[in-house]
């Protein structure tokens, strides 16, 4: 295992005394902006919630944390296509029944077939198989082989469940003292300096499933070059009650999506704004049923985890329509200590963090039944290591 390969912990929560605001003179007009260089935290609710909630074929995660979802077509894009399973089969298969007079070189079927497959597009053609090969691709009986009981190792930049958080009695504390959490949460990561790095995008405003504009926007990045760093670019949108009546600073950048989604022909569709003279066609309508989820909101201890702040999310109705008049920002960067708890302080917006070391032998491990995610969004599954010994005792 790389020495670069460290767990992170960051507890994110925001003091709601109106007094916590007039202690500073904040800068009227602050200069607010996403990085260049970002990904996402890939959080297992939010893809499950956004599989389920636009009724997807299937769903993709790239390692940038960015789902792309794969969904039913309005009517019109099946009219040159009578067959009721135009919905469901491919369209390569499609154009081979029914001919597309009207295709072009460079029809995205072949792509977007891909990802309904979870398969990268390949050669059709075959490739013959020696005795060899298929040799090759036969398990070696003497080695352990992983089973349904086998954990999974978490992936980098997963969110990991309520059990491997370490702040969980900081973050009871900080409710009884009447704190608002608004992020808490752990991973793994391999962290290189500062520009190999990338920051990681603590909200989703720029997604066509966001309905409210949040009051916690921006980053944060964890880096490692000569040491341990943490750089917070925070803002959180206010009622501006501490600046001069009817001020108003211009609407923030939303960040870069991380969710997108399209038909079986490649065309951008957004499942949870459909054009209401454009129907769409179910899954139910065509006698197929779409997969069951486990209630992706579900949580074993909902008071350690982030709740809604009253009166602190807009409704997002334009890009330019900004509910909000002013934004507090916290810019801060700390160097760090690894295995040691950091406070950034801060007079409104409190961030707890830890990152620690990881180990061959202490890898994030997940359950079995997190391999059912994996397959649902085509991402890698790797296993914990079998030991040799129990797998030898196992009739």
């Amino acid at each position: 295992m790389s020495e670069n390969w460290y767990r992170t912990e960051v507890l994110i929560f925001v003091r709601e005394d109106a007094d916590s605001r007039l202690v500073e003179q904040w800068d009227p007009l602050p200069t607010l902006e996403y990085p260049q260089e970002y990904r996402y935290l890939l959080d297992p609710a939010v893809a499950d919630r956004r599989l389920q909630e636009s009724q997807a074929y299937s769903s993709a995660v790239d390692d940038r944390g960015v789902q792309t979802l794969l969904v039913p077509a309005p009517i019109e894009e099946l009219q040159d296509h009578s067959r009721p399973d135009a919905l469901t089969t491919p369209l390569v298969e499609l154009d081979v029944l029914i001919p597309d007079e009207t295709a072009t070189e460079g029809d995205p079927g072949t792509a977007v077939n891909a990802l309904l497959t979870k398969e990268p597009a390949r050669n059709t053609e075959l490739t013959p198989q020696t005795p060899d090969d298929a040799a090759n691709l036969q398990p070696d009986p003497n080695d352990p082989q992983p089973d349904l009981e086998t954990p999974i190792i978490a992936l980098p930049y997963e969110l990991l469940d309520d059990d491997n958080l370490e702040f969980r009695p900081q973050a009871r504390s900080l409710r009884r003292q009447g704190h608002r959490l608004v992020f808490h949460g752990s991973w793994w990561a391999m962290l290189d300096d500062a520009d190999e790095t990338p920051s990681l995008i603590m909200d989703r405003s720029g997604d066509m499933d966001s309905l409210d504009w949040p009051a916690l926007q921006g980053s944060l990045q964890v880096y490692r070059s000569r040491y341990l760093h943490i750089a917070l670019d925070l803002w959180l949108n206010t009622r501006g009650e501490y600046l001069p009546d009817g001020w108003q600073i211009d609407p923030p950048p939303l960040p870069a999506p991380s969710l997108s989604a399209q038909t079986l022909r490649g065309s951008k569709i957004n499942p949870w704004s459909p054009d209401i003279s454009s129907p769409g066609i179910t899954l139910d309508e065509i006698g197929s049923d779409t997969v069951s989820l486990p209630n992706p909101e579900a949580s074993p201890d909902p008071d350690l985890m982030p709740s809604p702040i009253p009166g602190m999310t807009q409704e997002i109705t334009d890009a330019t329509d900004y509910p909000w008049h002013h934004a507090i920002v916290h810019r801060q960067s700390r160097r760090m200590r690894s295995g040691e708890i950091h406070y950034l302080d801060h007079p409104v917006i409190g961030v707890i963090v830890k990152v620690t070391p990881m180990s061959d032998d202490a890898l994030p491990l997940l359950e079995p039944g997190k391999r059912e995610f994996r397959e649902r969004h085509g991402l890698a599954i790797e296993f914990a290591p079998v030991d040799d010994a129990s797998a030898k005792e196992q009739p």
